[in-house]
């Protein structure tokens, strides 16, 4: 499926023309609860969504539940729909996806990843994110919680039709908002690039992605400049792109037990580990790979990636990774954080995500998790 984009500041105008492409009245509006207001996109949109009768829906918490998406659903069957609009985070974004998709497709009551055989299309999706980390306009997949497990819904549907990414909308953001977003899009790139998905069209994404932010974020951050947080704001779209055809590895893995637990924002715990797995990753002669184009192919990859970072050896990653961490005022201690205990570290083992780990060139066990958190 082929999506339309819209990138750059003040693109959020082109709403306009995109609703009259799409044939009817009524529009399904999913929103944060401040962002919508904060980031300016209820003023920017006020005239051009006057002409239309919307609904709107912004009564869900920030890690999307199935329980969320399930009113969402019924509210969406209350109305007549023609178009579903997504402005905000990658949450906000991430349920309107699936209010879109299980409006009109179940899933087996058994098995909550197994889809149905018989996947119907489902109403035109827009997304337009408020924070540029998250890439999540930009992909065919979304996350949600049940009892606080995490699913990725994954369907060539599931992709917004188009996608509107305006930098302007990320002005109200707090340095602390730009940092994990954008450590978010940073991690998902570098990710993209080993995973055993990856192909020549993702690491060109990731390629151009990793330039912007590795030359953009403190900026962004610290002095919040217009052309860094366009910049930021491109960049995140990369990797979601990116992450759209490799998706993600054993950072991300590990960072949705960190969020549900210990309530570290998503781009602050996937950055936690991502160094400890470029290490891992960078040292595969005795190591088992999922990888299948092999260990002379992997140390080639991450060779490529350290040159990016402008770093000889693994070693001298990590220690830029976590000195970029500091400038952005992101703690990197798992004590400070609140993960101190073993059994604290046995949950969070016990919680990762298997599918992604499966993504990772080398092959990821508990015994290699528990050396993550050493």
């Amino acid at each position: 499926m082929m999506q339309k984009e819209y990138t750059g500041a003040g693109t959020i105008s082109q709403c306009k023309k995109v609703l009259k492409n799409f044939a009817g009245e009524n529009i399904f509006l999913v929103t944060g609860k401040t962002s919508y207001s904060k980031s300016k996109a209820k003023e920017s949109l006020g005239n051009i969504l006057s002409d239309y009768n919307v609904t709107v829906f912004n009564n869900f918490s920030s890690d999307p539940k199935i329980t969320d998406v399930k009113l969402g659903v019924d509210l969406f069957k209350k109305n007549k729909v023609d178009v579903v609009m997504a402005i905000g985070g990658g949450s906000v974004i991430d349920m309107a996806k699936l209010i879109n998709f299980f409006s009109v497709n179940k899933i087996d009551k058994l098995n909550f990843v197994r889809l149905s055989s018989d996947i119907k299309k489902t109403k035109p999706l827009i997304a337009i994110p408020t924070t540029a980390g998250s890439g999540s306009e930009a992909t065919h997949f979304a996350v949600v919680y049940k009892k606080n497990k995490k699913y990725s819904i994954a369907h060539k549907y599931i992709l917004p039709d188009v996608a509107i990414v305006d930098a302007d909308l990320t002005k109200s953001l707090s340095k602390k908002q730009i940092a994990i977003s954008g450590m978010d899009a940073l991690s998902q790139a570098i990710e993209s690039y080993w995973s055993v998905n990856s192909t020549k069209e993702s690491k060109r994404y990731v390629k151009k992605a990793i330039k912007l932010i590795l030359t953009n974020l403190v900026t962004a951050v610290n002095k919040g400049t217009k052309s860094s947080r366009r910049a930021i704001a491109e960049a995140a779209h990369l990797a979601g792109r990116a992450i759209n055809i490799s998706k993600t590895t054993a950072a991300h893995a590990v960072s949705y037990p960190l969020t549900v637990f210990h309530h570290i924002p998503h781009g602050h715990a996937v950055a936690l580990t991502l160094s400890k797995f470029f290490i891992i990753n960078s040292n595969p002669k005795s190591a088992a790979l999922n990888e299948t184009r092999g260990k002379r192919y992997l140390v080639k990859v991450m060779a490529e990636i350290r040159k990016l970072f402008g770093c000889e050896s693994s070693q001298d990653f990590a220690k830029k990774w976590y000195q970029l961490m500091f400038a952005v005022g992101l703690e990197t201690d798992f004590k400070k954080l609140g993960v101190c205990r073993r059994s604290d570290i046995n949950r969070i083992i016990h919680n990762v995500n298997i599918e992604r780990l499966g993504n990772n060139p080398v092959k990821i066990n508990q015994a290699i998790l528990k050396q993550v958190f050493e």
